[in-house]
């Protein structure tokens, strides 16, 4: 017998020269598995990566709303003229619901809208003012003679956002046939001119505007008011029932800006 056919043996008696062929196979095998396992993690990685970039995120909750509460009364209020015989005249003519797509003229009408008690001021000597302006009319002499540009800015930022500047070339109806607020650049302020007559009369409606608040929510970073509308004839009888959604949306500046308003039915 040649030495190297002599089977070796460990010192407790166990041949191990013929297994290096196994440990061979084995690491073979290890790096195989390794090598399965690995691949097997990239392509759930690129599933998951891929499946992020071309999944639409899940939409936010709704949250109801308590219609009564500060926040969504103070929204609401912005919205349209509570003291007019026709509190939406200030969206005739509109074309899109995107209230950043307003014209100006109506923009203004909201700001005014949203303006407070305080910021109407009487002026002490009118007679230094500019009595009559010919698109405009007369002079409004009393107590709400005068709004300083920066509350009328103030307001505007209020419903449009921070951003949003007023454009004093831009005059501040009041309502739809007299009264006016046109900007003074001497005051810095908007003056209040009619061009209402003695023999002008407040003309009395045939119409009666209800309106309620039925929904309000919050999604996300937006809140939408849900109000319906109804109007009835002198007689009591029904001339029309529809629902309108205000959104308001939250901006960088904190505060939540007025952005659509859509007719639902």
């Amino acid at each position: 017998m040649k030495f190297e056919e002599i089977a070796s043996f460990d010192n407790n008696g166990a041949s191990y020269g013929n297994d290096m062929g196994g440990s061979s196979k084995k690491k073979a095998n290890g790096k195989f598995k390794t090598i399965i396992i690995a691949a097997v993690v990239i392509v759930l990685i690129i599933v998951v990566v891929v499946y992020t970039m071309f999944s639409k995120p899940k939409e936010p909750a709704a949250v109801a709303l308590d219609v009564n509460s500060r926040l969504v009364q103070s929204l609401y209020v912005t919205v349209h003229d509570f003291k007019s015989s026709s509190p939406y005249w200030m969206y005739q003519n509109e074309n899109s619901s995107n209230i950043s797509s307003m014209t100006e003229v109506n923009k203004m009408v909201l700001t005014y809208l949203n303006l407070k008690g305080v910021d109407f001021q009487s002026v002490e000597n009118c007679s230094s003012l500019t009595q009559s302006l010919p698109d405009y009319g007369k002079l409004v002499c009393g107590e709400r003679t005068k709004i300083d540009r920066e509350d009328v800015q103030r307001s505007y930022s209020e419903i449009f956002g921070d951003k949003a500047q007023v454009t004093t070339a831009t005059a501040m109806k009041v309502d739809p046939k007299y009264e006016t607020y046109v900007y003074d650049a001497t005051l810095d302020a908007y003056l209040l001119y009619t061009r209402a007559t003695e023999t002008d009369k407040p003309t009395k409606t045939s119409f009666r505007y209800n309106y309620d608040i039925y929904k309000a929510e919050k999604i996300g970073n937006i809140i939408q008011i849900y109000e319906s509308l109804e109007v009835t004839n002198s007689s009591g009888g029904v001339e029309l029932t529809t629902k309108y959604r205000y959104t308001f949306e939250f901006g960088d500046d904190m505060l939540y800006s007025y952005t659509t308003v859509e007719c639902l039915e």
